[in-house]
């Protein structure tokens, strides 16, 4: 059991029906508007080495209560969940095992270890639909950024509601979510043609074709917190569909960071477990 002070997730018990040892309690970001997304709070340490974002389904009055509720942390204004152990294998969409399609816990106003003591939950017991795996990446505990990586980010999202977020890699590093928008008139196809990309379009776009997140770097910068996007910064995303129609395999377009969602560093720079 790792404590709660940066170091680690609690609640991590091993498991008989887990024999590669991916049993813990893997807390989550909450964030997302029309569209719900649970980003996995990573570390170079096991359980919790996996890169993972899930694309969920709440009921209405979980809905409610995260549209209403006002942060109380000015240092952490963002929603965690604080979930049953469980494997993070089962989320693995490439597994062998048994598919996860759903989990339980308990969703918090901050990050779920540094609450203010006493803190009551936003909601209590949630049974989480996993509607979409967006991603899953395991996490080489013993890999070391080596100070020529370049800056990469995963976009994902619909076409009116788009995230990147930063591409972990190896200690130290960051994890970082942002909300982001395409910028019209940037839309090209793979020929550099112009694409009609009024929200509409866009939308239908990446609802249809982009299920999984997009790996996309940015020119120019190394892979480290000093150089990681800003809001009102703008990146050239080139996105590759998952699932093309005859003649469509993705296309080209600017995207702007409008808002930094979360940032932790401790968690992924701090000692090496």
């Amino acid at each position: 059991m790792r404590d709660h002070h940066g170091n680690g997730h609690h609640h991590d018990h091993p498991s008989p029906d887990d024999p590669i040892g991916t049993t813990g309690g893997h807390g989550m970001l909450v964030f997302g508007h029309e569209v719900i997304y649970f980003s996995h709070l990573p570390m170079f340490g096991v359980p919790h080495n996996y890169q993972v974002l899930l694309e969920v389904g709440l009921d209405e009055d979980v809905r409610e209560v995260l549209r209403l509720h006002r942060h109380v942390f000015r240092e952490e204004p963002y929603d965690t969940f604080d979930p049953v152990p469980f494997p993070m294998a089962e989320l693995d969409p490439a597994g062998t095992g048994p598919r996860r399609t759903s989990i339980t816990g308990n969703i918090l106003c901050g990050h779920f270890e540094r609450r203010a003591k006493g803190e009551p939950p936003l909601a209590r017991n949630v049974e989480v639909r996993i509607e979409r795996f967006v991603q899953f990446t395991q996490l080489d505990v013993d890999a070391r950024a080596t100070g020529d990586g370049t800056l990469e980010y995963l976009c994902f999202g619909h076409g009116n509601q788009l995230y990147l977020a930063h591409a972990i890699s190896g200690w130290p590093s960051f994890d970082q979510i942002l909300e982001v928008r395409a910028v019209p008139g940037t839309a090209t196809n793979r020929l550099g043609e112009p694409l009609p990309d009024d929200a509409t379009t866009m939308d239908k776009f990446f609802r249809e074709h982009f299920t999984t997140a997009n790996r996309i770097d940015i020119g120019g910068r190394s892979d480290d917190l000093d150089h990681r996007l800003a809001s009102r910064e703008v990146a050239d995303g080139s996105l590759f569909a998952t699932s093309p129609p005859s003649g469509f395999h993705g296309f080209n377009v600017q995207l702007e960071a409008e808002r930094e969602v979360y940032l932790e560093v401790r968690e992924l720079a701090g000692p090496m477990p």
